[in-house]
């Protein structure tokens, strides 16, 4: 019973897995890493600029679970909650939220595009065209 009980777990292991979550740009940017901090006030319309070159933030649409696990884990706070936060900002004329991108496939599109796109994927989809700034705790 133990034995199956083993391998029934790691059969299942993969499902619990959580894949890992980078912040990226364009190859060709002049920024080479970010902290904690400067993400936290990138995607949160604190910083609009970084190495004296403007900067654009994408979101990934408001469903996406990779969305959710970012906020969660950078922000503190649900997608939800960072609406909020938005749409305070913007009645009183204060911020503009990132860009939402309606796909995956938009994001890597438009951060192969540009230098001041920055955006966060999944580490397993990164592309030769993409450099990592952070990567989540």
């Amino acid at each position: 019973m133990l034995k199956k009980a083993a391998v029934l777990l790691t059969l299942l292991m993969p499902l619990f897995a959580q894949a890992e979550l980078v912040i990226v740009t364009n190859q060709d940017s002049p920024l080479s890493s970010l902290n904690q901090n400067e993400v936290k006030q990138l995607f949160s319309g604190q910083l609009r600029s970084l190495a004296g070159k403007p900067v654009q933030p994408l979101d990934l649409p408001a469903k996406d679970p990779t969305r959710e696990k970012f906020y969660l884990h950078i922000m503190g706070r649900t997608p939800e909650q960072m609406r909020a936060y938005w749409t305070r900002l913007i009645f009183t004329g204060q911020g503009k939220p990132p860009r939402e991108v309606s796909s995956s496939h938009e994001l890597k599109i438009l951060l192969g595009s540009s230098a001041e796109y920055i955006g966060y994927i999944e580490e397993e989809a990164l592309t030769s065209n993409m450099r990592v700034l952070y990567q989540l705790p």
